[in-house]
């Protein structure tokens, strides 16, 4: 659960190394040609995503005036 626009964006954070690492797998699986690995490990990681990204819309719906962070228009969050 997300309590504060700090907590938003270390969860977006995490998000986006969980990708990461997923990709890399991903790649490691390609280049190897071997998928049976990928298919084990990505399940991890494919569980977090979800509970992130599930985390993040929550925190958006609940407090809608956090959306302008990402927007590139310059708002910024104070955390306390």
């Amino acid at each position: 659960m997300i309590d504060n626009a700090h907590g938003l964006f270390v969860s977006i954070h995490q998000l986006s190394r969980f990708a990461d690492m997923l990709e890399a797998l991903r790649l490691d699986a390609d280049e190897r040609n071997d998928y049976r690995q990928f298919a084990h490990l990505s399940q991890g990681y494919l569980a977090r995503i979800r509970e992130l990204n599930a985390d993040i819309r929550e925190y958006l719906r609940l407090h809608p005036e956090s959306e302008a962070i990402g927007r590139g228009n310059g708002a910024t969050a104070t955390t306390p």
